[in-house]
């Protein structure tokens, strides 16, 4: 293998045909599952890169395999794992390991490569003069001279000029010498021991001025591996035309070995050799979709593009040449052929299109597409596949006899475009290729946490890494995240999954006593969270609502240390339990008897009551509430708020708090806007009224406001866990503590995730404040939704469209219920995910392979013994 390019210097590469290429990295849309407007956004985005683009340019997207070890450690990163506290999630690491190294792991990178113009004529000859001397001190067994660092100052501020150009809608970043050189590794060692993209957070190496790139050169690439035939040699007495007569044979295996001293890479490659004579969008996304596929595929097009006003010089020679063609039919009785006249209505068009304003290009697209395998069989396999898939559409992929290893260094920035792909050359306008999809597929998740799921893209499998304790510090972005669902797609399970993985991997690396705390509301008769609460790593402690109570939830009591915040969550709490509007006579009375009791030591609701009954003596409206509120304490229900002998609640020791309220029944959404109100049973009145509190109670202990009054304390990361949460938001001072938590979560370093069936129940699309709730919460998981009018609630709070594709995916295509147990279990937990930057896509939510943990993480009901 002789390697197209001789030095690199920053993102600039220096070719042996005396050409500079400008490389950059290009982050993709994620607009497989996006909006139709944000589609059209895309559209126009590659359409304004393709005019803008100066002549000729490479785009460029590979999948990189992924090594389970790099995996583990993006799991550890920033962990300590030296903490007692790490053990599990350690052992965790170390089972995930194991499970990742049978499968195939990728990813999807994209590129975009542009040679850089030479400026004058002679600068031209210079730089070609300057790559041939360096060609032939090479070949004299000499070092050649350096590229000179005023060039390369000079190239690298001429491709910050170059990008300074395109449409600031496109997200890329100049290429490393690092990345750029594994273009080239990637390339010669697909399907085996890959070296690993590097990593762009890690420092910037220092290549000694691009000398090194020679060592990529150690390939031996065979066009069908013509080269294992000839080592054996003839047999005996076989010689000349009889192994010519072999020859056809081993010519027509269209693949090509590529041969390095990590081992043997069969790969198969293939042109695009036609494209739609008319472009459909949606419809027509060629490269877009090759991630549907079950096995990666690299891509790479070349582009040429050419003024509109120069085309279309071309397309009038064009245009007389289809008009003279009818008289040639003229004495055939079958007439001037259908073919003709649509090809003149083609051109018509086409040359409409092209001179309809000035910034039109025509776009020569010329296209190759590269899979993979163990063996040549299933490399081979895979290329039949791709090409048989797309044997129905306009588009027709070939592979063709003899052009393996041309079509191999196609691939290759730097190098020459070759001749196969020239005969290959479609022509079309910026916003037809536009259409074929290029850049539109992301990776889902962050760069680094825990491993909550795989992305489900085809092209093998994709770790997708959430770490929710990491968005406050290092995004500056809300830790919020929101999962809708029905009953059984897997909706609690992911909450759980995302629960324990937060708190196994809380303990920070150089920041001694950090850690991860919870805070869940537990509606389950059968107390699975409680259940799972115990199997979680760190200390619990459960809080029983109820005639069991152990522990006081008292307002006035549990709130002391802030007399506001004490007066404000009471008076909220009062106003939904006695029944009365917090501006009205009785709503300002018992406004004033909190802060009368307040103001002294022992505030309690036992004190509030006296203080009701004292003002009562004068004042009838006083009296009435004094009777309210004694009445309540007279339930057994009311333990919990009453009982002055209970210990207030600890809300700062244990690592996992859960508050089990199965007994408290809740109204239903009808019931509390009709006229069954003033009829309600004491149960539901009182069941909302301290899920109030409870909710209250969990922001506080999220806010921590101790800690965030000494930032001197250790960081302490909380999650408030509210499953079924229409609890909570069915009231306005419910959604106004989601709302509060939210907004002021980010600077607590706590977050809160809320799960629901509908999503109108985590923020009421109807109300103000429902629109902001949606608005603020960045991360969303859609399970399965069979209903469709659920399914187009759930896809329009994520900003999807509800087109009938999507439906159906969410109706039927998301851990669907199935009749073979083993596949329901093989496609359990597969949701749509719109991560913390906006990208969605499909993924599979990982149970965590922890045992304790994973014997615990399902709702099912417990089958009768």
């Amino acid at each position: 293998m002789r390697l197209p390019i001789r030095h690199v210097a920053g993102n600039v590469i220096w070719t042996v045909h005396g050409t500079c290429w400008g490389i950059w990295k290009v982050e993709g849309s994620g607009s497989a599952h996006a909006s139709l407007t944000a589609k059209k956004r895309r559209l126009a985005t590659i359409e304004a890169l393709v005019k803008a683009v100066p002549g000729e340019a490479m785009l460029l997207s590979l999948c990189p395999q992924i090594d389970p070890a790099t995996v583990v450690k993006r799991m550890t990163c920033g962990v300590d794992l030296e903490h007692p506290g790490s053990e599990r999630y350690v052992e965790l690491s170390l089972r995930v390991l194991d499970q990742l190294e049978g499968l195939e792991l990728t990813g999807r990178t994209d590129w975009l490569a542009i040679p850089l113009s030479t400026g004058r004529r002679l600068d031209a000859v210079r730089s070609a003069v300057s790559a041939a001397r360096a060609d032939l001190t090479l070949a004299l067994g000499l070092l050649p001279a350096p590229i000179p660092a005023s060039e390369e100052v000079a190239r690298l501020e001429e491709a910050t000029r170059l990008r300074a150009k395109w449409p600031m809608g496109l997200r890329l970043r100049p290429a490393r010498e690092a990345e750029i050189l594994w273009i080239y590794g990637h390339a010669a060692r697909r399907g085996v021991l890959e070296p690993l993209l590097p990593d762009p957070r890690a420092a910037r190496e220092v290549l000694g001025r691009g000398r090194n790139v020679a060592a990529l050169g150690e390939v031996i690439l065979a066009e069908g591996a013509l080269a294992d035939a000839d080592e054996g040699g003839a047999p005996s007495g076989v010689r000349g035309s009889a192994r010519r007569q072999e020859a056809p044979t081993r010519f027509s295996r269209r693949w090509l070995k590529v041969s390095t001293q990590w081992g043997d890479s069969y790969q198969a490659l293939l042109g695009l050799s036609e494209m739609p004579r008319a472009f459909a969008w949606p419809g027509a996304e060629l490269l877009a979709s090759l991630d549907e596929h079950a096995f990666p595929v690299d891509w790479v097009v070349r582009l040429t593009t050419t003024a509109g006003r120069v085309a279309e010089a071309k397309s009038r020679r064009a245009a007389r040449e289809l008009a003279s063609q009818p008289e040639e039919y003229g004495a055939d009785p079958a007439g001037v052929p259908d073919s003709l006249e649509q090809d003149s209505e083609d051109l018509r068009e086409y040359r409409t299109r092209l001179t309809a304003n000035s910034t039109e290009v025509e776009v020569c697209v010329m296209a190759a597409m590269c899979v993979w395998g163990a063996t040549p069989d299933e490399a081979v396999a895979r290329a039949d596949q791709l090409a048989q898939n797309y044997s129905g559409s306009d588009y027709a992929l070939t592979r063709t006899l003899g052009e393996q290893e041309a079509l191999w260094y196609g691939m290759l920035p730097g190098a020459r475009t070759p001749s196969v792909l020239l005969s290959y050359r479609q022509h079309t306008l910026a916003r037809d290729f536009a259409m074929t999809g290029p850049y539109s597929t992301s990776a889902l998740g962050d760069e680094s946490g825990p491993l909550f799921g795989l992305q489900l893209c085809g092209g093998g499998l994709r770790p997708v890494h959430v770490d929710f304790a990491a968005a406050p510090r290092k995004q500056k972005a809300s830790a919020a995240a929101a999962f809708l669902g029905e009953l059984g797609s897997g909706k609690s399970t992911a909450m759980k999954s995302a629960t324990y993985l937060t708190l196994a991997s809380g303990h920070l690396l150089g920041r001694p006593g950090s850690r991860s705390r919870a805070v869940i509301v537990d509606r389950t008769p059968q107390q699975e969270w409680v259940r799972f609460a115990h199997a979680c790593p760190g200390t619990q402690q459960v809080i029983t609502v109820g005639t069991a109570a152990k522990v006081s939830l008292d307002p006035l009591r549990v709130f002391h240390a802030d007399p506001k915040q004490a007066a404000r969550f009471t008076e909220s709490f009062l106003t939904l339990l006695l029944g009365v509007a917090p501006m009205s006579e009785e709503g300002i009375a018992l406004s004033e008897a909190i802060a009368a009791v307040l103001a002294r030591p022992g505030a309690s609701m036992n004190a509030l009551h006296d203080e009701l009954d004292a003002r009562g003596r004068v004042d009838a409206t006083c009296g009435l509430l004094a009777r309210k509120l004694a009445s309540h304490r007279a339930k057994d229900l009311a333990k919990t708020l009453f009982d002055p002998a209970l210990p207030i609640l600890d809300m700062a020791s244990a690592d996992v708090i859960v508050f089990s309220v199965a007994n408290l029944e809740l109204p239903t959404k009808e019931e509390l806007t009709g006229a069954r109100w003033d009829r309600l049973e004491y149960e539901k009145v009182f069941g909302r009224a301290v899920l109030y509190l409870v909710g209250a109670i969990s922001r506080q202990i999220a806010f921590n406001p101790q800690r965030a009054a000494n930032p001197h304390l250790p960081p302490e990361f909380t999650l408030a866990v509210w499953d079924e949460c229409w609890w909570l938001t069915s009231s306005p001072e419910g959604l106004k503590l989601l709302l509060e938590l939210l907004r002021d979560g980010r600077k607590h370093d706590a977050g809160v995730l809320v799960g629901s069936h509908d999503g109108e129940d985590i923020g009421p699309s109807d109300t103000e404040m429902g629109q902001v709730v949606r608005g603020l919460i960045k991360r969303w998981f859609l399970f399965r939704q069979t209903d469709a009018e659920l399914a187009r609630r759930g896809l329009a709070v994520m900003g999807l469209p509800a087109s009938e594709e999507l439906l159906t995916t969410v109706q039927t295509e998301l851990s669907p219920v199935s009749e073979d147990p083993e596949e329901q279990k093989l496609r359990a937990g597969q949701c749509l995910h719109r991560d913390l930057y906006g990208r969605t896509g499909g993924m599979q939510v990982i149970i965590p392979p922890d045992e304790k943990v994973a014997a615990a993480i399902h709702s099912d009901p417990v089958p009768a013994s």
